[in-house]
């Protein structure tokens, strides 16, 4: 009799025992969407409790490309011929079974469904159609594939950081760049510029003024920054459109470049606003950019040396007549996943900036 217990209690599944409230905080401690859908397939209660996950981290791959060639489009002719005569019957069965656990199912391209998401020029698939079946989410990170496919050496200007937030448009963007980075040289190292107030380091520096070549890459740098943030934006569209319980939004990319967050006020903002949604495009408003510019700047608190050393704070042309909150934006940081110590140097590129008392500004009409 004993020996029979002691078997019964071997086999026993030990996850039954958990309450759903200790799945769900498992669940949320995952976070990866993608291992959350394979949880999803395991039994009836995971697929369940998984669709109530509220912290879900996305990461979408990037599309590979294929050269078209002869062989290649007989190939994928004959396959679309095969797909048509002897698939064709069986689509209905796909359909159940997508019915059946739609976490699992493959994702269809949303260009095919709808081709708004191709004004803002991405190529990746909806996160609303991936994230369908999470039914309370309250808060999303999405990380985007780079074009140089995560590799930073190939990344173009990896020495350009921005970060924006939006609500129903743009709220503000900032923008720090440089063209090098350089540790402090060995006999400056032990010289006391940590107390040196940047005003005095710079003064030499702030007289002169930047070449009409220095000012078009800057410039480059604002549009570019400004097209990959609305980008983003409009490729949360759907999601906050669908998801209600939603109320903090991060989308950056995988070489920590650029991140784009919105915050509860600011989501709920998006949501109610119903021109956004109505138009194929988020128009940017009218904004005023104001640049601080030094060509050489030591940073001591990291010992190095950044040459063309910018920043640039955006926000909408209304928004700087109330108040200028550059000091305060400056003060958030980046908090950009990717290296520590490469994220605190843009962090001090941008506190050191912020103090000069020589700026460019400059407007740009809405787009």
């Amino acid at each position: 009799m004993m020996s029979t217990m002691f078997v019964i209690e071997e086999n026993e599944d030990l996850f039954d025992r958990l309450p759903d409230s200790i799945l769900l905080t498992i669940f949320d401690k995952v976070q990866d969407a993608k291992s959350l859908c394979v949880s999803a397939s395991l039994c009836k209660r995971f697929r369940f409790l998984v669709t109530q996950t509220q912290y879900v981290s996305l990461t979408i791959p990037p599309q590979k490309s294929h050269k078209s060639s002869p062989s290649n489009t007989n190939r994928n002719q004959f396959i679309g011929f095969l797909n048509r005569v002897f698939l064709k019957p069986f689509q209905f069965v796909l359909r159940q079974i997508s019915k059946w656990n739609p976490l699992c199912m493959p994702i269809i391209p949303s260009a095919q469904k709808n081709d708004r998401y191709n004004c803002c020029t991405c190529s990746y698939a909806s996160p609303a159609e991936i994230l369908r079946s999470f039914r309370e989410i309250k808060e999303l990170e999405i990380r985007l594939p780079s074009p140089a496919g995560g590799d930073k050496k190939n990344a173009g200007d990896s020495l350009l950081k921005w970060n924006a937030e939006f609500g129903s448009q743009l709220k503000n963007c900032l923008i720090v760049g440089g063209t090098s980075l350089s540790p402090i040289h060995n006999n400056r190292v032990g010289e006391d510029v940590e107390n040196v107030d940047v005003r005095q380091r710079g003064d030499s520096l702030e007289l002169q003024r930047m070449t009409n070549d220095e000012l078009k890459l800057r410039v480059v740098w604002i549009i570019s920054s400004l097209i990959a943030a609305s980008a983003r934006y409009c490729l949360l569209e759907e999601t906050i459109k669908e998801k209600k319980t939603l109320n903090n939004v991060v989308i950056s990319d995988d070489i920590g470049q650029g991140k784009c967050c919105m915050n509860g006020e600011q989501v709920e903002e998006m949501r109610r606003n119903t021109e956004v949604f109505s138009s194929n495009r988020m128009k940017m408003p009218a904004l005023k950019v104001k640049m601080w510019y030094v060509p050489e700047l030591e940073l001591p608190e990291e010992g190095c040396v950044m040459k063309g050393a910018t920043l640039v704070v955006i926000k909408p042309v209304e928004e700087w007549s109330k108040a200028d909150e550059s000091g305060d934006l400056v003060a958030k940081g980046f908090g950009i996943t990717g290296d520590r110590k490469e994220e605190k140097v843009f962090d001090e590129v941008a506190r050191e900036l912020v103090k000069l008392d020589r700026s460019y500004s400059l407007e740009m009409n809405s787009f």
